[in-house]
């Protein structure tokens, strides 16, 4: 029975960071592109079109989510380089760092 449970929190492990890495980083990349386009487009009565651009506070959520699509990124690229390497990510400080397997 104790291998059903630890095969189920496996897969549970593994959905939950396919969900994270594999679409969720999609799904913030998206989000701030969106927000850095700003609102739809408008026509006055005279047949104008008037392109809006994004508020401030859009374009700073933009480029946050652009932040946090490339930390995810580059902490992906540590994880396999470091793997080649013999070594493991660490987030015992603020930026993650290559350290030795323990």
């Amino acid at each position: 029975m104790d291998t059903v449970r630890l095969s189920l929190e496996g897969a549970w492990s593994l959905l939950w960071v396919g969900l994270m890495l594999g679409a969720g980083l999609p799904i913030v990349f998206g989000t701030g592109v969106r927000f850095l386009a700003g609102p739809e487009e408008s026509v006055t009565e005279g047949g104008l079109v008037v392109n809006h651009s994004p508020s401030v506070a859009a374009r700073a959520f933009a480029w946050l989510c652009f932040a946090v699509v490339l930390f995810g990124v580059v902490v992906g690229i540590m994880v396999i380089v470091g793997a080649g390497m013999g070594k493991v990510v660490s987030f015992e400080h603020i930026f993650p760092t290559l350290v030795p397997k323990p």
